[in-house]
């Protein structure tokens, strides 16, 4: 019998229950890990920035006395110093620090970059340039200081640092600007985040592997457990249960022990019959089928008897149907014990009983049935003198015929029994 394919088997059920989690779980630990950091880096870069704005302005006042001031030159350009040194230019104060500091400083008059350490690409200064929108507004307008960790510069996100410059007396004129590129902490991130991803990944293959293997093994056991269900909903009443379904004192145990006690019902509801508790026709039939094939394949020999009860008819009619319930049930326990080592008996059929001799010659056979009868003939009807007996006709299987050759010439024999006195053989 072959197994059933489900769809959506077990097993394939409890491999997703198992990776679909941990493969989740892991993406899950590596975004949140990711933005944790991100968070905590950014929050760390705004200390940096908010603290290298003030040192600038420090360092400015500490090196040049007076006030931030802008002043034309002969070409209109605007410059910008401070007290009377000259901020603008190559090779300033600025330009050192942004090199030291790792950052890029701009100074703005209103809106516009007039000092600044940024270049693009190509090496052009940022001079000119003016800042955002929202810069503007938050700095200039609202003259308070802003972090923002979304600047495009030069269309790089970028983090950066706006602190107001107030001209004493004076409302915001300009702002410094400190700014880091965003690429720097993205890296950093990775960084940091590809040793937890990697533990993750190691740890969800450990946990994902035991989990597998246990799910496989209990999916493997269910599986056994719904394979002998089936070979028991196909009759197959004898079929070993597999030992795997008794390892464990668990749900799937029970279920096998109750499945295996289940079989047992059935099977003798099904191959039993109720009153004599011997085989039913069902399962003489199977018997016979199974010796055919042992008689072809292996060469074993057979002899096959259908007995019947003598005048069984006048036993009901006379002394009720429970007195010939008794008396078949007293039959049924002689041919029982008459057989036992010997072959096989079954009910074949309202008084008629099917014996199947095995590996026995016919004439051995006959000498074996002959004491059976004389047991037969020491049954009487409870409480009466009335003796019970049987007439049987027994033959040889023979290889290559069917069992209903055998069974019709056995047959035939037992009619001869009936018509030719009753209460005897005739095997042939």
């Amino acid at each position: 019998m072959k197994d059933k394919v489900f769809k959506n088997s077990l097993k394939s059920q409890m491999l997703k229950m198992t990776l679909v989690p941990l493969t989740l779980m892991t993406i899950v630990i590596a975004a949140v890990s990711a933005t944790i950091l991100q968070t905590a880096i950014t929050k760390q870069i705004e200390s940096e920035l908010i603290h290298d704005a003030d040192l600038l302005e420090s360092v400015f006042d500490e090196f040049y006395e007076g006030e931030f001031h802008i002043e034309e030159d002969e070409d209109g350009n605007l410059e910008l110093y401070k007290g009377e040194q000259k901020l603008n230019g190559k090779d300033t104060l600025m330009a050192k620090m942004s090199e030291k500091l790792n950052i890029d400083v701009s100074i703005f008059y209103k809106d516009t970059r007039i000092l600044t350490t940024l270049v693009d690409e190509k090496g052009n200064s940022a001079v000119g340039t003016k800042a955002a929108a929202v810069v503007n507004n938050d700095v200039i307008k609202e003259g308070s200081s802003a972090f923002y960790d979304n600047v495009l510069v030069y269309n790089t996100k970028s983090f950066a640092y706006y602190k107001p410059i107030i001209m004493e007396g004076e409302d915001t004129v300009g702002m410094i600007a400190v700014c880091r590129s965003g690429e720097d902490v993205k890296w950093q991130v990775i960084n940091y985040v590809f040793p937890v991803i990697m533990v993750c990944v190691v740890v969800a293959i450990f946990f994902g592997f035991i989990m597998v293997r246990f799910n496989r093994k209990l999916a493997d056991r269910i599986f056994k457990m719904d394979r002998y269900m089936n070979r028991l909903a196909n009759g197959e009443f004898d079929y070993e249960m597999p030992r795997e379904l008794m390892k464990e004192d668990d749900e799937i145990k029970s279920l096998a022990t109750d499945g295996k006690r289940m079989a047992r019902s059935i099977k003798t509801l099904v191959e039993y019959d109720a009153l004599t508790e011997l085989n039913n026709r069902r399962s003489a039939d199977k018997k016979l089928s199974d010796i055919r094939i042992k008689a072809v394949e292996m060469g074993m020999k057979y002899c096959v008897c259908i007995g019947d009860i003598d005048f069984f008819k006048k036993v009901n009619d006379t002394y009720g149907h429970e007195m010939g319930d008794v008396v078949l049930k007293s039959v049924a326990d002689k041919l029982k014990k008459g057989m036992t080592g010997k072959g096989f008996v079954a009910r074949w059929g309202g008084e008629e009983f099917l014996l199947i001799f095995e590996n026995r010659e016919l004439d051995i056979a006959t000498r074996e049935l002959s004491m059976i009868l004389d047991d037969i003939r020491t049954i009487y009807v409870p409480d009466t003198d009335r003796q019970i007996t049987m007439s049987f006709g027994l033959t040889a299987l023979v290889p290559g015929e069917t069992t209903d050759d055998s069974l019709n010439r056995a047959d035939t024999n037992l009619y001869e029994a009936k018509e030719s006195g009753r209460n005897q053989i005739i095997s042939k």
